[in-house]
């Protein structure tokens, strides 16, 4: 984050509900149901263009994470959970590699489940 400017990491959203089993969203596309093929297409599509993104949704959020989503930064890929509280959704993000990235998205892609939630720290947001 840039230094000079104040940042928050207070920032949350407006809950949101699945329409489908899973939902994978990157600029291109958005596609209810994908299989594990098609998210890992988008994921090495996004690891080739350094403007893309992917989301991946599930309806049931069994950790009360409601989806997962990456993109590339300076350092590799930082992967960010929304993360569903009573009223609202918190943003938390760690960086990983390629590698590990597809690894995440493929257990919460077959079932909904994200491993060491703790490591992940309070997405920052300028003020």
């Amino acid at each position: 984050m840039n230094q000079n400017k104040e940042t928050t990491t207070e920032i949350t959203f407006k809950n949101t509900a699945c329409t489908s089993n899973c939902t994978v969203r990157t600029q291109e596309i958005e596609e209810q149901n994908p299989s594990w093929n098609m998210v890992k297409e988008c994921l090495q599509t996004m690891f080739e263009y350094e403007d893309e993104f992917v989301v991946l949704t599930v309806a049931d959020a069994p950790d009360g994470i409601r989806f997962i989503q990456a993109a590339q930064i300076k350092d590799g890929i930082t992967v960010q959970l929304g993360i569903e509280g009573i009223t609202s959704t918190r943003l938390v993000e760690k960086t990983y590699t390629e590698e590990e990235c597809l690894e995440i998205f493929q257990e919460f892609c077959q079932s909904s489940h994200v491993q060491n939630i703790e490591e992940y720290h309070p997405v920052e947001f300028m003020k």
